[in-house]
């Protein structure tokens, strides 16, 4: 993986929250990196998704409590970490394909 760029303030600094107070365990909140960095909800997952994807850092989350973000240790704790996202893209499909399938003439003539 090739970075154009090294990390920069914010991205080193979510990264630190979660290696240093992070465990499958004990998670770190999305709240508590809001909490300390002020950063926005939408802010936080794009530094999360930047450091997953720029920097190859395996970040995931747990879903349910305790939930929040951290780094995988074991291929179990990477897979739990995964089963939130597969479950959200099949989801996402499902939606895909049923706007997808609509007739939109057809729908709006019968709405008339």
């Amino acid at each position: 993986m090739s970075v154009s760029r090294s990390m920069n303030e914010l991205e080193i600094r979510v990264l630190n929250m979660i290696i240093n107070c992070a465990t499958f365990d004990l998670p770190i909140q999305a709240s508590e990196i809001r909490l300390e960095t002020g950063l926005s909800k939408r802010k936080v997952e794009e530094i999360i998704e930047s450091l997953r994807v720029n920097f190859g850092h395996p970040i995931v989350a747990k879903k349910m409590k305790p939930n929040g973000y951290y780094l995988p240790r074991s291929e179990e704790e990477r897979q739990a970490g995964l089963a939130p996202y597969r479950r959200q893209i099949l989801t996402e499909q499902k939606n895909l394909a049923a706007v997808m399938t609509v007739d939109l003439k057809k729908y709006w003539e019968d709405s008339a």
